[in-house]
């Protein structure tokens, strides 16, 4: 058995065992403490088998550190950032739980905005510095000075893997964040509860993601108050759509290199289109 194979094999039983904790009792701050050292016991495993194996070639070092080993540390980022921020969350009232969340995302896209050239590369899945930066014998030099990267062992990790898996993990923790946002009484709109919309959205996700962003940077709804959040629930109750990553979204559609703003400009075209059909018709 290679490493891919072992890696695999070791990350199907780490869902399970992160599935059935989530079903195992209520306390949240047990479960991320549990879920952390369940992924822990994992890496031990991958580090074993790392101390006795040897990589056959370049491409399989560049495969394991860019997608397996980057996946396991993003888990322990992940639930080791879950755990420091549940332990010192307000116990309410809702508003100012959301406040807190708010805040929390506040650091989390200046962190993104901060790697922005690496989150690109993971974004768009580019390969053309992979060597640099999945290659263990790579001599590359350090993104950003920290102290931090010179005590890393790299028997196990390159830099890169690790700031990768940063990344990867503060992008789950924003995930975590916006679902328990949406959880809050100040994002229910118990109008669209007791009476189901008609009209179902049957265009692309990233597409109404971009008109919820338009619509609160338009300052059209509420006087510009209304979070992204409250958009996405609202717009989601209307159209029947649950849309869940939305952060995650955006990013993506910020990211795009010509025509960012592709449905809005979809829009106005076939608008201006119908206007002019219409003006003929008289």
């Amino acid at each position: 058995m290679n490493i891919i194979e072992f890696s695999v094999e070791i990350l199907s039983k780490l869902k399970k065992d992160l599935d059935i904790l989530k079903m195992d009792g209520e306390n949240k701050l047990i479960q991320f403490e549990s879920a952390f050292h369940l992924v822990d016991r994992a890496m031990d495993k991958i580090k074993l088998f790392m101390g006795k194996y040897e990589f056959v070639s370049d491409k399989e070092e560049i495969e394991f550190f860019k997608k397996h080993m980057s996946y396991f540390l993003k888990e322990s980022v992940y639930f080791s950032e879950l755990f420091n921020m549940e332990s010192v969350k307000p116990s309410g009232p809702e508003s100012k739980i959301r406040k807190f969340y708010e805040k929390e995302l506040t650091s989390i896209k200046e962190f993104l905005q901060a790697n922005q050239n690496l989150y690109n590369y993971l974004l768009m899945k580019k390969e053309n510095q992979d060597r640099v930066f999945f290659l263990r014998s790579s001599q590359a030099p350090v993104y950003k000075p920290n102290l931090f990267w010179h005590t890393l062992d790299t028997r196990y990790c390159t830099v890169y893997t690790l700031y990768f898996a940063r990344i990867m993990g503060t992008l789950a923790l924003a995930d975590y964040i916006h679902e328990q946002l949406l959880t809050l009484k100040v994002y229910k709109n118990p109008i669209a509860q007791v009476k189901r919309s008609p009209l179902y959205w049957t265009g692309r996700k990233t597409d109404l993601v971009e008109l919820v962003y338009a619509l609160k940077t338009s300052t059209a709804v509420n006087n510009g108050n209304a979070s992204v959040a409250e958009l996405v629930t609202s717009i989601g109750e209307v159209f029947g759509k649950e849309i869940h990553d939305y952060y995650r979204t955006f990013l993506e559609i910020r990211s795009r290199k010509k025509n960012r703003t592709v449905f809005l400009k979809q829009c106005q075209e076939k608008l201006e289109a119908y206007m002019d059909e219409y003006e003929g018709r008289e």
